[in-house]
């Protein structure tokens, strides 16, 4: 898995299994140094807009949690949605470890693909219920 990969996937894992791993890393004793953050930031959601040219329009903003940290020297991102101080700690903690090929990199590997998988079963479980919802018709 790439980082780029691993990045999307330790944000969209269950908070509590990011941080116990990253827990269980840090017991290990490596030096950790903040790089960035943690810091809460909003970005907009935009969307387009009909007509000429390349206008987009803010539906609205979400927020983000982003940090980077340096584990034994190895540099580390995380990202969380809404205000998750802890969770963008633990994921830049878990993106170093794997980055580093630590001890627990091959856990990392697994907690972000069963967070793809759990992201992929959502998807599915989401189209399945767009094909079945009816508009109009009445009974």
């Amino acid at each position: 898995m790439n980082a780029e990969g691993r990045y999307a996937a330790l944000s969209a894992a269950e908070s509590g299994d990011v941080e116990l791993l990253a827990d269980r890393i840090l017991a290990d004793g490596p030096s950790i140094r903040m790089i960035a953050g943690p810091q809460v930031l909003t970005a907009p959601v935009r969307y387009p807009v009909a007509g000429p040219g390349r206008s987009t329009s803010v539906l609205g903003h979400v927020a983000l949690t982003t940090c980077a940290v340096a584990l034994d020297g190895t540099r580390g991102d995380g990202v969380r949605r809404g205000r998750d101080l802890a969770g963008a700690v633990a994921a830049a903690v878990c993106d170093a470890e794997a980055e580093r090929g630590g001890p627990l990199a091959l856990e990392v590997v697994a907690l972000c693909e069963a967070a793809r998988a759990a992201v992929a079963r959502a998807g599915r479980a989401r189209a399945t219920l767009v094909r079945a919802t009816r508009i109009g018709g009445g009974s």
